[in-house]
């Protein structure tokens, strides 16, 4: 008698159970019809090829359904990833984890977004900043069994007519007229054997550096100033694993050789081992008044530019500060050791922000003199 009692609940609960999972289904499956995206991805293959002397890497998807609208991105805290957005798209029966060649490409993403768009994201073994890569549809191809689909190319790196197309169309604001004639030593920070600081992305101090003098100079002799730097390219300015001594001095002397030089200014990358540190500072030779001004005026240049957080301009008895035979002040752009400002720091776009900055900050200063 209790057995079968005890059989007779059990079965009313399990009917209930699957009444109730039966209805979630059908909501379910109604919701998936509504929501169906109007294309899918039926195809897809990456092959390398060889033109023009660089290698390249494609990747075709198939689509389903013809022309897709798409919108492509680059992440600041993953400056190696390449994120094209589809929309209205599924995945359909396409692997979401792709391994590719792992020579340009370590592999592909696909993942599906709640919005019926589909984000293809594409590792690439170097920042997308220093790829070439192209994107174009492709008809189907009857003999080659090949369906309507996307074509990303890859190229294994980055022309310098490639990096110049990019390049801000106005290179030398002509708005720094008061700078002609005037003598600048500018000392892009480490070099050559040493790397500087390294980001977690692997930008190292002595790369942006010297991209950002490069721009700096640039503006400066574009507004007629006479521009010495300590190093053009990246080398060491004393020599292979000098001492730092011997690598300061031989800076300073760069600055010292010539009674003319009126500044020295020093451009680095800060670096802290919190990820969280940020923003920008410029340092003077406490008993330097003219370097006091110029610290001032090319921290306050930065600040308003860029918008990074200000950290001040603040004394230090660095070397070259101290040793410069003229007003010197080193400057401390960003923090390589944060993820976005180091995204930062390796964008031309905003290396070039911050030669602008800089050069207004030392115009200013030739003002109040």
């Amino acid at each position: 008698m209790h057995l079968s009692f005890f059989r007779n609940r059990l079965w009313k609960v399990l009917l209930v159970l699957a009444a109730f999972a039966g209805l979630l289904g059908l909501s379910d499956d109604a919701g998936r019809a509504e929501a169906a995206a109007s294309h899918e991805l039926n195809y897809f293959k990456y092959e390398t090829f060889t033109q023009e002397g660089r290698k390249w890497l494609r990747l075709e998807l198939g689509i389903k359904g013809g022309s897709v609208e798409y919108a492509t991105s680059v992440r600041e805290l993953t400056p190696k990833q390449l994120h094209v957005v589809l929309s209205d798209t599924a995945r359909g029966k396409v692997k979401s984890d792709i391994s590719l060649d792992r020579k340009i490409a370590k592999y592909l993403t696909l993942r599906e977004n709640g919005d019926n768009s589909l984000d293809v994201m594409v590792s690439l073994n170097k920042p997308v900043a220093d790829q070439m890569y192209k994107i174009y549809f492709a008809e189907p191809e009857r003999h080659g069994k090949k369906p309507y689909r996307m074509v990303i190319e890859i190229a294994e790196n980055k022309l310098d007519r490639e990096y110049e197309a990019e390049k801000p169309v106005q290179q030398a604001p002509d708005s720094f007229e008061n700078l002609a004639g005037h003598r600048i030593v500018l000392d892009p920070g480490h070099g050559g054997s040493d790397s500087g600081a390294r980001g977690h992305n692997g930008l190292m101090e002595k790369t942006a550096t010297l991209a950002i003098s490069k721009n700096v100079a640039d503006i400066l002799r574009g507004s007629g100033a006479v521009v010495t730097m300590t190093r053009d390219s990246d080398k060491d300015v004393y020599g292979p694993m000098a001492s730092d001594r011997d690598e300061l001095q031989a800076r300073v002397d760069v600055g010292n050789a010539s009674a003319g030089n009126e500044i020295f200014v020093s451009i680095h990358c800060d670096a802290f081992t919190s990820p969280t540190a940020h923003g920008t500072s410029t340092f003077y030779y406490q008993s330097s008044h003219r370097g006091r001004l110029l610290a001032e005026a090319i921290h306050q240049a930065i600040v308003d530019e860029t918008g990074l957080a200000s950290r001040g301009a603040k004394t230090a008895r660095f070397y070259v500060l101290r040793n410069s035979a003229m007003p010197a002040t080193l400057i401390e752009t960003a923090f390589i050791s944060n993820y976005q400002e180091e995204a930062l720091l390796g964008d031309p776009d905003f290396q070039y922000k911050l030669a602008v900055a800089i050069c207004r900050g030392i115009s200013q200063y030739f003002k109040m003199r």
